[in-house]
């Protein structure tokens, strides 16, 4: 049999040719979710946010964040991606109450994808991954207050985690691991260098992020499950017991004059 010959010069023009992107720009008329917030992370390209007379432009690594019942109309440009992830009013608080952008940067790209994946297939993993996308959104909203914070490496990255995510539930053993140390020294780092105890600092820690999430609006039931409490009953317990007041109380007219 004699060998098949290709032809070089057909060869050559195939790799020749350029395959540019070409993703047309798609307009989407104005819409409004009164139940969900939305964030729209920009992948490629940019796109245009018309929010009734405010106009945002977002570009690529951008998120833009618009809350529940804000009416926004897009124009996605052409050859960009943009990734609409949905958060539940109900489900969880949030002290982002107006229109706001904010860059993301590389190593904080997996949440957004692993938020995507959990809304967009059956690939649903157990982890809150809504709260961690909050964390991220939030990060300059939520600090520390007058909270004492560790300065040792492994107890400092242990209430950085929690100020990060002050819903995580780990007890002290598994920080513990998680930091290479054990659970009795990680207990005398935070009692020396904060003069409390692990459970107590934690504790202040939710209830700091407890009241600037109700301070904006956001229900007692979605609190509740942003910092860590089984039921707003327990919340409420525990809410009480720290400031001395329910979170309605806390929360009533006259004290947000």
């Amino acid at each position: 049999m004699t060998p098949r010959r290709r032809d070089p010069g057909a060869h050559a023009a195939l790799s020749s040719l350029d395959f540019p992107l070409h993703i047309p720009g798609v307009d989407i008329p104005e819409r409004v979710h009164d139940d969900e917030h939305m964030a729209l992370w920009q992948i490629r390209g940019s796109t245009l946010v018309q929010c009734g007379e405010t106009s945002v432009e977002i570009t690529e690594g951008e998120v833009v964040w618009l809350p529940a019942g804000t009416r926004h109309a897009l124009e996605v440009r052409a050859n960009s991606v943009l990734f609409p992830l949905s958060i539940s009013v109900d489900e969880i608080a949030t002290v982002l109450t107006g229109i706001t952008v904010v860059s993301i940067r590389n190593d904080e790209k997996i949440y957004f994808l692993a938020l995507h994946q959990s809304q967009s297939t059956i690939i649903r993993p157990s982890a809150n991954i809504q709260r961690q996308v909050l964390s991220i959104l939030e990060r300059r909203a939520l600090a520390s207050d007058d909270l004492p914070l560790p300065t040792s490496p492994g107890a400092a990255a242990v209430a950085g985690a929690l100020l990060f995510n002050p819903g995580d539930d780990r007890r002290i053993r598994d920080w513990a691991l998680a930091v290479r140390t054990s659970g009795r020294s990680l207990e005398r780092a935070f009692v020396a260098e904060t003069g409390l105890t692990f459970g107590q600092w934690r504790t202040r820690s939710r209830m700091h992020a407890a009241a600037r999430l109700l301070r904006a609006g956001s229900s007692v039931v979605s609190v509740t499950q942003r910092v860590g409490y089984e039921d707003p009953s327990s919340f409420a317990r525990a809410f009480r017991d720290f400031y001395d007041m329910s979170p309605t109380e806390y929360v009533a007219p006259d004290r947000r004059t």
